[in-house]
């Protein structure tokens, strides 16, 4: 992909993000932070790229996954109200459709098409399917670093505002990630069980820009702080701290 293709992804998408501005000032609100989301993705999803040293042909494709990543949610949160997919549909899929029915995807060859489609697919799945092209594989694991690392910043901050209650954990959290497992959504029931849930996504961490940026940003630290105190969450914080620095050293 070069960077005209590039540049025309993008207006098509300022474009049909901006559609969806007008009305409803908490709409409005709720909108914009997806576009300024997508912006702070794409812009991580160039960092990681080029810490990777990727020519300037995948590093193009790495911004316009960045770019097209959540092209669903704008769609989604008109027809539901919610980003919860749990409670909507599959923010990704319904991107896909966006993105066909539009023909986004027109100007690019069937290997860049296949590439942006998978990953868009996979940005937000549990975990990656076993069976993935090793072409596809590498833009599957950047957009997923690029989308968590902006998520985890904003979950601080969103965190440091609004707490929560300090409502206990569950052991099956707890278990999960000293398993070495990332919690699934759907076995968190308190407010702890979500941070906890959040801090686990360290462990589907693939690049090394993604580790430095979650230690030099103290994540682990800022977000055990707001969780009531236990043995089992010393244990946790522990265990992820480790896990963090010794993939650092590999």
């Amino acid at each position: 992909m070069n960077q005209s293709r590039l540049e025309r992804l993008n207006s098509w998408f300022v474009h049909y993000s901006n559609d969806f501005l007008s009305g409803d000032p908490k709409t409005a609100a709720s909108i914009q932070a997806k576009i300024d989301h997508t912006s702070r993705v794409r812009a991580n999803a160039l960092n990681i790229a080029v810490s990777l040293d990727l020519n300037s042909n995948d590093t193009c494709m790495a911004e316009a996954i960045g770019l097209l990543h959540d092209a669903g949610r704008f769609e989604q949160f008109m027809k539901y109200g919610t980003y919860k997919d749990i409670v909507s549909e599959d923010h990704a899929e319904l991107g896909l459709r966006v993105l066909a029915v539009n023909q986004v995807l027109k100007e690019l060859t069937e290997e860049e098409k296949t590439i942006v489609e998978t990953a868009i697919r996979c940005h937000n799945k549990y975990l990656l399917p076993r069976v993935i092209s090793d072409n596809c594989l590498v833009f599957c694991k950047l957009i997923r670093d690029a989308d968590k690392l902006d998520i985890f910043q904003q979950f601080v901050q969103e965190t440091a505002q609004n707490p929560g209650d300090k409502d206990g954990h569950s052991p099956e959290v707890i278990k999960s990630i000293l398993e070495g497992n990332v919690v699934s959504f759907r076995i968190a029931k308190t407010d702890d069980d979500i941070k906890l849930m959040r801090m686990s996504w360290v462990l589907d961490i693939n690049y090394d820009f993604t580790l430095k940026k979650l230690i030099e940003q103290r994540f682990l630290e800022r977000m055990v702080e707001t969780i009531e105190p236990a043995e089992d969450i010393q244990r946790v914080y522990d265990f992820l701290r480790i896990h963090l620095k010794s993939r650092l050293v590999q």
